[in-house]
């Protein structure tokens, strides 16, 4: 890494300043109603956005804070360059002739090299097919779409540089709002797999970024001076169309009743629709649903035995931790329970599972199942996230021992840039306060 003295200079030729933050300083004069603009974040706290914002005006954030600032404007200025996108961009056409409907192909299914035809697919677990991450289907479409939004909020509320805000809010109207080429609020047609089916209930896992990367920016985004309350309306309808889609689609309750990651993500993503739509009644419901699938998750010592079973063992360890910790944030700003906490009949809980996992955050150590890959950085927005809700330093030795060096290029530098902005700047680890 650089020293800080070169960070710090890089930081002051950013279009950041007092003058960018006075729009923050002038929240009561939104147009909307007081209990819109008041709501709170599902996913991220406050404070700690405050505060890393202070720390970076003062030229006084942690290395890391910079370094995760740094990399999100990078993001962003890129961000600002695409072009919108829609459902309606795809080149395959859903069973239901409207390219309005989302639809993608699972990651995992190949054509059968046996048959003529290559029909029905065959799986073969962790090794991704190229033909599901095209322009022809929308799944990475829609990746790229969240994380735009996301990136691009998140850059206006560091900078105020309204530009950032702009192309969210036009990014979120052409995907959800225009009429050319809103996106139907379902997943029906989610990860088919030729020659087996149109779509599957392990679908409903793409929309997960509906809740982890949209929610919050959309409640963000209510105190940029481009949104209309026109736009909170349509987005209130749509969400509220989605959910109910959730709630009582065949997929739906097929992902509901999943006893692996696919269920943990499913209450995550309908309890992130379900605070931002201010129904916490269903938010209720996924504490009691994630309650009774941990026991079938987590053995007495932490470990996850159906995500162990997996060809990438480490990644779906950790993604079942990803989810069960959102919805732990969730649900306990909702008042509904505390998910941190819960012992299940075989007193493990989700802190055992995180104690088991911690270890192996260092991505030097051996990882003693079979697994693909070890991403091991990408656990440690978990362990944040764990020691911040529980005002605790459990973590703290392996939070200060991460490694956010970048690798050059793939998957690995990916996750490593998405666990240092979860990590440093979306958060602030309890032990750095």
């Amino acid at each position: 890494m650089r020293q800080r003295s070169n960070r710090r200079a890089a930081f002051q030729g950013r279009p950041f300043s007092l003058r960018g933050a006075i729009p923050f300083l002038l929240l009561i004069f939104s147009a909307f109603s007081p209990a819109l603009c008041a709501q709170e974040y599902a996913f991220i706290n406050d404070s700690d956005l405050v505060l890393n914002r202070q720390r970076l005006l003062q030229q006084q954030a942690p290395e890391p804070t910079l370094a995760a600032w740094q990399a999100l404007h990078r993001a962003a200025d890129k961000a600002l360059k695409q072009p919108l996108l829609s459902v309606t961009d795809k080149g395959m056409t859903p069973p239901s002739g409207s390219k309005h409907d989302y639809l993608s192909l699972s990651a995992y299914w190949w054509p059968d090299g046996n048959k003529p035809d290559g029909l029905p697919w065959v799986r073969r677990d962790g090794h991704v097919n190229p033909a599901s991450k095209n322009e022809q289907s929308d799944g990475v479409r829609l990746a790229t779409f969240t994380a735009s939004v996301q990136t691009l909020t998140l850059a206006w509320y560091f900078s105020g540089d309204r530009r950032y805000a702009d192309k969210a809010i036009a990014l979120i109207r052409h995907w959800f709002i225009n009429p050319a080429t809103r996106m139907n609020p379902n997943l029906e047609y989610a990860q088919g797999v030729p020659g087996i089916a149109d779509g599957r209930h392990t679908g409903v896992l793409d929309g997960r970024y509906f809740a982890t990367r949209i929610v919050d920016s959309l409640i963000m985004l209510r105190q940029a001076p481009g949104w209309q309350e026109k736009d909170e309306q349509q987005i209130q309808r749509w969400m509220k169309d989605y959910l109910q889609w959730l709630l009582t689609s065949r997929e739906g309750r097929g992902e509901a009743a999943a006893k692996n990651n696919h269920g943990s993500w499913y209450s995550a993503q309908v309890a992130g629709i379900a605070w931002y739509v201010q129904r916490p009644d269903v938010i209720r419901q996924m504490f009691k649903q994630a309650q009774r699938r941990m026991a079938g998750q987590l053995t007495a010592d932490g470990r996850q035995p159906l995500e162990l079973a997996r060809t990438r063992s480490f990644h779906y360890s950790w993604f079942n931790l990803q989810a069960l910790t959102a919805l732990a944030t969730v649900v306990g700003k909702n008042g509904s329970g505390d998910l941190w906490r819960y012992r299940t009949p075989q007193g493990s809980g989700l802190l055992t599972a995180l104690d088991f996992m911690a270890p192996w955050s260092d991505g030097a150590k051996h990882w003693p199942y079979p697994s693909l890959d070890h991403i091991g950085v990408r656990l440690i927005p978990q362990l944040v996230q764990a020691d911040n809700q529980l005002q605790s330093q459990r973590y703290r030795q392996q939070i200060e021992r991460a490694d956010w060096a970048l690798p050059a290029a793939g998957a690995a530098r990916g996750a490593t840039l998405d666990a240092l902005r979860a990590s440093w700047l979306l958060a602030v680890p309890a032990y750095s306060r």
